[in-house]
């Protein structure tokens, strides 16, 4: 398989090498068309000789070949980064779900009425003791303070 890479890159730099003492005409004829030609023009017509760029030498092509791989392997590696960064938010992200759906636990037992949350008063009648509101109240400012949490980690 590496051997056919390496065929079609040498082939491809044949292909890319002009013929050495060919040149190329341009010119335009009276609908503005411009033509490009290895053949001066018929007739009259007025050309130019289009001057090519001599080919890169084997110290550009290698130096092409040096910084191609050097960014191959800044591309590579910020993949790898933006890889473990999204693994990271991905983890954070499950914390944070865990961790609400622990508060939104916690206050549906806080939520259920206890016989120590009810009080005795005379007469026989019962009321629920003002502690069992505030640990109700604690228990959902905790859901809250996750649910903001996990907004903020996704980035919402």
């Amino acid at each position: 398989m590496q051997a056919i890479g390496i065929l079609i890159l040498c082939g491809s730099l044949l292909l890319a090498l002009p013929v050495t003492g060919e040149e190329i005409y341009r010119s335009v004829d009276a609908q503005g068309n411009v033509t490009f030609s290895d053949q001066p023009p018929a007739g009259n017509r007025p050309s130019e000789k289009v001057e090519l760029p001599p080919p890169p030498s084997s110290e550009q092509i290698h130096a092409t070949e040096a910084r191609k791989q050097a960014i191959d392997q800044a591309a590579q590696r910020a993949q790898r980064e933006r890889q473990q960064q999204e693994d990271e938010k991905a983890q954070k992200i499950a914390q944070a779900r865990k961790a609400l759906e622990e508060a939104e636990a916690k206050l549906a037992k806080t939520k259920v009425l206890q016989d120590e949350d009810r009080q005795n008063l005379a007469g026989g009648k019962r009321r629920i003791r003002p502690e069992y509101f505030d640990r109700i109240k604690a228990a959902e400012a905790e859901v809250e303070k996750a649910r903001k949490h996990l907004r903020q980690v996704r980035g919402y």
